[in-house]
């Protein structure tokens, strides 16, 4: 399931939120002592994101959905323990945040390296999720399941930060016993069970009754072989397959399109991928792929159509944004484009972060076809310098990160390798904070992307 993303990551200085913050109860409370002052507590953790020993305060924010107020529960350093007094009601998730310290160039200087503060926000999409809803019942404390925030993929579709709700009640109970065990003892007292709640639905589907024990899934194989990036051993095994429903021979053609793709068969991907769209013209999931093959095979006036009636399908859809925006740049409709960009980058801040495609297909057009003149951001101001020498090509092989700067010059999202370490993250910072006029094309501000390293070290 997916519930994001999270509008990425938006980067600002060390500043308050100007929220209210939730609280922890005190070692000596009981439930009397909470419910006496109106409070319901919860309680859960939260795992995958800013778990590295750079990041400190996380947060997960809620909104009360009566008041409109903001509201932040505290995960601890360690476990990512929550156990927060709030008031009871209906609160919508919002997202996590957490502030990056650059320690690992040596000591902490904060007059010079300033911590940054990283956000990441949560919107369900279509099919993914029930409702990204807590609820804080008044008459007893309410679990909220373990929340694991990651980086997805679905096959060769980057899906967003992911949120994943897994059910861990005794761990998180037993943690609560031993942090608290007065207010333990006090529901054991009075009889009080805490409420299970999870805000995202199940992301397992229960394995029919029918399936022979030890026979493999063709389906669910060839979906793990394309996300492993074995292409081709996929097609191997969907060939072996029998459909038994058109349902069935629809999702085998769809992911023989979808590998193809991923091996760069455009061609083929492009038959098997319409072929599935003449069954059912209302799969988005292969509209969005035979858009792609389309683009990557440089038959952008079929790109166009197809990802102009993906984003009719799906509004939000930044992918579809994104590409209509370089698209249209291509074709000097300025203010199209622009309206593009404005729109993909309401929702999925990160896109281009972990996709690539739509930068470099109108990249490509503009280096290699000659058909358009681009011209890459420009820093304009460095409000912290970049450091004087960076470490070896050898010794920097593990360093990754990549800042992405809208069309308006605006850096919005930025991601760094998990083994990066030396001057790389002092220069992520100096990008960060640099000021910059936007890259464009055809004289058009459109979005860009300053890397360094591996693009997959840097998810």
């Amino acid at each position: 399931m997916r519930a994001t993303v999270l509008t990425g990551l938006s980067i600002s200085g060390l500043l308050a939120f100007g929220v209210a913050f939730a609280d922890t109860p005190g070692k000596n409370d009981d439930w009397s002592d909470l419910s006496g002052d109106g409070k319901s507590l919860v309680f859960g953790r939260f795992l995958g994101k800013f778990e590295s020993t750079e990041f400190r305060s996380r947060q997960i924010r809620l909104k009360e959905i009566a008041t409109g107020k903001t509201h932040t529960l505290e995960v601890d350093e360690g476990l990512g323990f929550i156990a927060e007094r709030i008031d009871p009601g209906l609160y919508e998730v919002l997202g996590f945040d957490a502030i990056y310290y650059p320690t690992s160039s040596g000591p902490l200087r904060p007059d010079k390296y300033r911590p940054i503060r990283q956000r990441f926000a949560v919107k369900p999409k279509e099919g993914d999720a029930v409702s990204a809803i807590i609820l804080v019942p008044e008459d007893r404390p309410v679990y909220i399941g373990t929340i694991r925030a990651d980086n997805a993929l679905d096959g060769v579709v980057y899906r967003g930060h992911q949120v994943r709700v897994v059910d861990e009640y005794d761990e998180s109970y037993e943690r609560l016993t031993t942090f608290y065990p007065q207010l333990a003892a006090s529901l054991e007292r009075e009889g009080i069970v805490p409420a299970r709640h999870f805000m995202l639905k199940p992301t397992r589907a229960d394995v029919p009754l029918e399936r022979v024990v030890g026979l493999e899934d063709p389906i669910k194989q060839a979906r793990d072989y394309i996300a492993d990036g074995k292409y081709r051993q996929a097609i191997s095994w969907l060939e072996t397959f029998m459909p038994t429903s058109d349902s069935e021979r629809s999702e085998a053609r769809l992911l023989v399109g979808e590998a193809l793709l991923a091996d760069k068969a455009y061609g083929e991907a492009i038959e098997e991928l319409g072929e599935v769209l003449l069954i059912d013209p209302q799969e988005k999931r292969a509209l969005r792929l035979l858009a792609r093959a389309h683009a990557y095979d440089g038959d952008l006036e079929d790109a166009q159509n197809l990802y102009e009636a993906l984003a009719e399908a799906v509004p939000n859809d930044a992918e579809a944004n994104l590409h209509l925006g370089y698209l249209y740049a291509l074709q000097d409709d300025g203010g199209r484009a622009q309206k593009q960009f404005s729109a993909a980058f309401e929702t999925d801040f990160d896109y281009l972060l972990h996709e690539f495609g739509p930068f470099l297909i109108a990249i490509r057009q503009a280096v290699t076809e000659r058909v358009a003149e681009y011209l890459p951001p420009r820093v304009v101001k460095y409000t912290m310098p970049p450091p004087k020498g960076m470490q070896s090509r050898r010794a920097s092989e593990n360093n990754a990160f990549a800042v992405l700067i809208d069309h308006h010059g605006k850096v919005i999202a930025a991601q760094i390798g998990a083994q990066t370490s030396g001057n790389a993250p002092l220069m992520m910072l100096s990008l960060v904070r640099a000021k910059y006029e936007p890259a464009s094309l055809n004289g058009i501000p459109v979005p860009a992307l300053v890397t360094m390293g591996s693009t997959t070290a840097a998810q």
